[in-house]
């Protein structure tokens, strides 16, 4: 594999994943631009929105385990870490 340009040649699954992902990004730009352009979204509060909102999700998603932090949700150790490292 080291010595292939694209070890996934050209994979369906890679391009299919990129193509949503595009689509996606796309849908975003437009939401932004009916809303009268980025301007006019920041002055909505619609950026900051969207981050709160994904901040929010993103710790339900620790809190429930959902997604694994190590020493957070999983693998947390009782006692803190010395200074020196062990």
């Amino acid at each position: 594999m080291a010595n292939t340009i694209d070890p996934l040649a050209g994979s369906y699954f890679v391009e299919a994943l990129t193509d949503q992902m595009e689509q996606q990004a796309w849908d975003y730009i437009h939401r932004i631009d009916e809303m009268g352009g980025m301007v006019t979204a920041v002055e909505r509060g619609y950026p900051q929105a969207e981050i709160a909102d994904s901040a929010y999700k993103y710790q339900k998603q620790i809190d429930s385990g959902e997604k694994i932090m190590v020493g957070v949700n999983k693998y947390a150790t009782d006692h803190p870490p010395s200074p020196s490292g062990e």
